[in-house]
């Protein structure tokens, strides 16, 4: 199977590769939230568990695009047709979980290298409280991750559709018709009084972005971080 074409995630490690010391970033081993190695390799193995969700999507999509193609149409079950929409959950749902953790690490560690201690509270962490922060403009955490609140905002909005927003499930019918597409129906405390928001997104394109953000921190962590 070729993987050129597929939006996989590989800033961090090439997909399926063993992990070895290639891949292995030395942090603080004793901070108040635990060792922060196993945290980051964590993460790395997270995104490569993801990669075999974005492979999986596109080939079952590629593969009813292609009957469509032939026969004019393609049968599938109830569960099938589900199935897109829960492995697309299951995508942005690790991608959100990841982008959190990666913003706690940051301030656990930011804070480490400028007080020479741990922090007792983390108080940046999670996207959420970035982007609280940001419109206040605080420039949370020195404004590090200004340049992807865009990215940020969109990924916390299909997550919290997915997660809480009850109308979501409105868009079960909508599919994309030349490559896989997410989207999201978010009514904001599922509160009549607030605009519902439609979400229609490229998930090729978003991926692509996303793993620019995850070479971004990867090189940032390595060269402020890392312990010889």
């Amino acid at each position: 199977m070729n993987l050129e074409n597929y939006p996989i995630l590989e800033a961090f490690k090439k997909h399926n590769s063993n992990f070895n010391k290639s891949h292995f970033i030395k942090l603080p081993d004793d901070s108040n939230f635990g060792n922060l190695t196993l945290s980051i390799h964590q993460i790395i193995v997270r995104i490569d568990c993801v990669n075999n969700k974005i492979i999986e999507l596109y080939n079952d999509f590629i593969i009813t695009k292609k009957k469509i193609e032939i026969y004019g149409f393609a049968e599938g079950s109830l569960s099938e047709g589900y199935k897109e929409l829960m492995i697309i959950e299951e995508i942005f749902y690790f991608l959100k979980k990841t982008t959190d953790e990666l913003i706690s690490m940051i301030f656990i560690l930011t804070y480490f290298k400028a007080e020479n201690k741990f922090p007792p509270k983390i108080k940046i962490s999670s996207i959420g409280n970035l982007i609280y922060e940001h419109k206040k403009d605080k420039k949370p955490l020195g404004g590090l991750f200004d340049r992807y609140i865009n990215l940020f905002d969109t990924l916390n909005n299909v997550h919290n559709a997915y997660k809480h927003s009850f109308i979501n499930s409105q868009i079960n019918a909508y599919r994309g018709a030349e490559y896989p597409v997410a989207f999201a129906y978010y009514l904001e405390h599922n509160d009549l009084k607030n605009s519902p928001g439609f979400y229609t997104i490229d998930i090729k394109v978003f991926l692509n972005d996303y793993d620019v953000f995850l070479k971004y921190i990867k090189n940032h962590i390595i060269i402020n971080f890392q312990i010889d």
